[in-house]
Formats: structure tokens, C-alpha cells, sequence
């Protein structure tokens, strides 16, 4: 099965993830990249931004053909209780080209992300396959779940 590994990741907690996964299921990958500043306490703020309103934001553009996989893991963190703008982006632009799904999500709050999940498994049309819910302070994971 042909995998791809699709990851966002601001502060470097989801490449990390997302990289264990890329030699764990000998996969291909994608890390995203938007135009938008991203970084320092200014960048913070338009990732809140963009995560409230869930308004688009400009990715770099990549040369992946994502319909020639089999199967797409998207790693992502949370804001605002939703998923990133950038994956939010790419998964709105690529759901024709996803066939199967699995997602690894990344968060600071004490319960589950299931509704990031189920927001989702909404924009791209399907049901996830697997998730894996990892709660991260500042890069050090407290717990880890699949839901």
C-alpha cells in the first residue's frame, strides 16, 4: 500500500510525530509550509486568526500527486479547538484526491480531540480509518491515544 505522511507543524512537535510515522510505514511525505507569517508572537496571533474565523491561508506550493496513494496519514495540531489553517487548507484542496484516511492530532487541552477528527472526516468526505489523539506541552508528550 503506497502511503503518504502529510504534516503541518509551527513549532517542529508534529514533524517529530509525523517523521516516526514516515519511517514507521516506510512512507512518503509532505510537509506543508504557508506563506503567512507563522512565527514569533505576531505569527502566533494570525494562526488564531485564521483558526477562529477558519479563513484560508496560502500554502507553498508542493508537487505531490496525492491521488497516487493508496492511503494518507495527516498530521496536524489543534488551535482554537479546530484543526490548523494550513492542513484545513490542504485537505479542503485534496479531498477529491484522498481515498483513505488516518489522522494524528496534537493538542495542550486534557481530553480528546474527537471533534477535530469529525471536522475532518467532514471536509474530506470519509470516515478516518484510525486516529491517534496526542496531547503535547511544549513538546513533551503527557498522553497518547487512539480514538
Amino acid at each position: 500500500m503506497k502511503t503518504l505522511v502529510v504534516w503541518y507543524s509551527r513549532k517542529g512537535y508534529v514533524r517529530e510525530a509525523a517523521l516516526e510515522k514516515v519511517k514507521e510505514e516506510n512512507a512518503d511525505f509532505l510537509e506543508l509550509d504557508s506563506i503567512d507569517d507563522d512565527q514569533g508572537y505576531d505569527g502566533f496571533g494570525n494562526c488564531v486568526k485564521s483558526a477562529i474565523k477558519k479563513s484560508a491561508v496560502v500554502l507553498f506550493p508542493y508537487d505531490t500527486d496525492v491521488s497516487s496513494y493508496d492511503r494518507v496519514i495527516i498530521c496536524t495540531p489543534v488551535w482554537c479547538g479546530t484543526v490548523a489553517s494550513p492542513v484545513r487548507q490542504f485537505i479542503t484542496a485534496e479531498k477529491h484526491n484522498i481515498k483513505r484516511a488516518e489522522y494524528v492530532i496534537f493538542h495542550c487541552m486534557p481530553t480528546v480531540c474527537s471533534a477535530v477528527a469529525d471536522e475532518m472526516d467532514k471536509i474530506l468526505r470519509l470516515k478516518r480509518e484510525k486516529c491517534t489523539d496526542i496531547q503535547c506541552i511544549f513538546g513533551k508528550r503527557i498522553k497518547e491515544q487512539d480514538i
